[in-house]
């Protein structure tokens, strides 16, 4: 018999029939088996159209974290289609978007959300209700099998997006032998076993939370505990509960767990390791968070391109907390001169990695595409040094984006919001960094007559995602700007 095709189902499949009933998801309360989460993936990828020619089906999953999302997730590849995570906060005219360039054939989401995903679906593909699946109205366990489908490891799995220096988001396909790659590298780098429990707070619709928590627990046989947001007695109570080991999470819900004041005392001793990523982390938060419960957190780098290029596991983390660590096995991260050369230890130029595990191109954007891949390297924008340990620090960014909350934030969308409203003559749109280390959107505006902030605020909703939404309010009577007319952001 011809051996199955290695993808994340089949690894999915094997660790299944290892783990049995053994825990894989708790979710509200509720605990699945890994057995009965195969199940229950086999049951939906029997109701999910992934239609096997060519292209493969682009099937858009809107939810959040659960175990629903990791049904679907995996019922998707099961059924031979790519998974299009999305983020459930979009408004419907950024999901329109999303769903037309990814030419999504049908979308899979909860009743809550079902309205505004089948108007965007509509309006961005001209397919009707029938090409929505919602999940919390899927048939019973034990109904129609799904047909078996052929997948290649080297097709896609996965288009994510990145946000891109036009405005206009990046698709970024990432396949099942690249995904499978960085997983592993992961997991062995990090020593993750079937005796882990993971917490899943981190949004799964992006690859922090996607990779290094949901897909990393699910591969390894460890227990997955969701929630499906950052609440943080919610965290506190789900550390303590289910003996939380590995928390992997973006500054700001660090920051704010090291400055809750508890009722009562906690015990976060369970806690192996904690990793952040997605933005900088600030030294004093990890610091904090070690006083208060007894382990640091560390620094992962990665991007949605790429995935996990580098971890600090440094035995002296005490001395290089701002340090994201050095490269997982097999990923090299050379520090670069403006000419291209490699540069020693200690200088300080542009971020260039080469990784198997990294997508290619940009799909249909050859200039940003030109840009960002260059001969073996992916250029990600960050500048930044090596020690003499091969350590990685990273000192700034080449790109004016905000990262909000782990989310990147593209100042001219919301710019471009901004510009609409009829008082607003002139915005500017820019990042305040916050005590957590991630930022807050902050607008500068030039008005044509009195207006008040939360005016703006309300005038934004609906039309960007929150998170995107300006939480500064700023006037002024002009925009600092140089001799040739561009804005000079850091006046602002």
């Amino acid at each position: 018999m011809t051996p199955e095709p290695l993808t994340l189902f089949s690894r999915l499949r094997g660790v299944a029939d290892q783990r049995g009933d053994a825990p894989a998801l708790v979710d509200r309360g509720r605990v699945y088996g890994y057995r009965e989460l195969f199940d229950a993936i086999e049951s939906l990828a029997a109701h999910v159209a992934a239609p096997r020619r060519e292209p493969p089906g682009r099937i858009a999953l809107v939810c959040p974290n659960g175990a629903d999302f990791v049904a679907a997730f995996f019922a998707i590849l099961r059924s031979g289609g790519i998974v299009v995570p999305v983020n459930p906060a979009l408004s419907v005219p950024e999901l329109t978007a999303l769903l037309g360039d990814a030419r999504a054939s049908q979308v899979v989401t909860t009743g809550a959300l079902r309205d505004q995903a089948a108007a965007a679906l509509r309006s961005a593909c001209g397919l009707g209700a029938e090409a929505v699946v919602t999940l919390d109205r899927r048939p019973p366990l034990g109904g129609a099998q799904p047909p078996p489908a052929e997948v290649s490891p080297h097709a896609p799995a996965l288009y994510l997006y990145s946000s891109g220096s036009t405005g206009r988001p990046k698709r970024v396909e990432r396949s099942h032998a690249g995904l499978l790659y960085e997983t592993e590298r992961l997991v062995g780098t990090l020593g993750l076993g079937p005796e882990d429990r993971i917490l899943g707070v981190t949004p799964f619709t992006h690859i922090n939370g996607l990779a290094r928590s949901m897909v990393a627990a699910m591969l390894t046989g460890a227990a997955l505990v969701t929630l499906p947001q950052f609440e943080r007695r919610a965290v506190g109570r789900a550390i303590q509960e289910h003996a939380i080991s590995v928390f992997i999470g973006v500054p700001f819900m660090f920051g704010m767990l090291a400055d809750t004041r508890w009722p009562s005392p906690v015990d976060f001793s369970s806690l192996r390791w904690c990793f952040s990523a997605s933005a900088p982390l600030r030294s004093e938060t990890s610091r904090r968070f070690r006083e208060r419960y007894g382990v640091y957190v560390r620094q992962i780098y990665g991007t949605t391109e790429t995935g996990t290029i580098a971890v600090n596991l440094d035995p002296r983390v005490e001395e290089s907390i701002e340090s994201v660590g050095t490269p997982l096995e097999g990923v090299v991260v050379d520090i670069l001169a403006e000419d291209g050369r490699v540069l020693p230890s200690g200088a300080t130029g542009e971020i260039g990695i080469r990784s198997p595990a990294a997508a290619r191109e940009y799909p249909g954007l050859p200039d940003e595409t030109g840009a960002a891949f260059v001969g073996d390297y992916f250029l990600p924008g960050d500048i930044g040094h090596k020690d003499a340990r091969s350590q990685i620090y990273l000192v700034g960014r080449k790109s004016l984006f905000i990262n909000r909350s782990g989310y990147k934030v593209n100042p001219r969308e919301v710019e471009a919001v901004l510009e609409r409203h009829p008082k607003v003559r002139e915005a500017a749109v820019v990042g305040v960094t916050t005590e957590y280390g991630d930022q807050k959107v902050k607008a500068v505006l030039v008005v044509s007559e009195p207006c008040r902030g939360h005016e703006i605020v309300e005038f934004c909703r609906g039309k960007i995602a929150d998170f995107k939404v300006p939480s500064i309010v700023e006037f002024r009577p002009e925009l600092p700007k140089s001799a040739a007319g561009k804005i000079l952001r850091a006046s602002l």
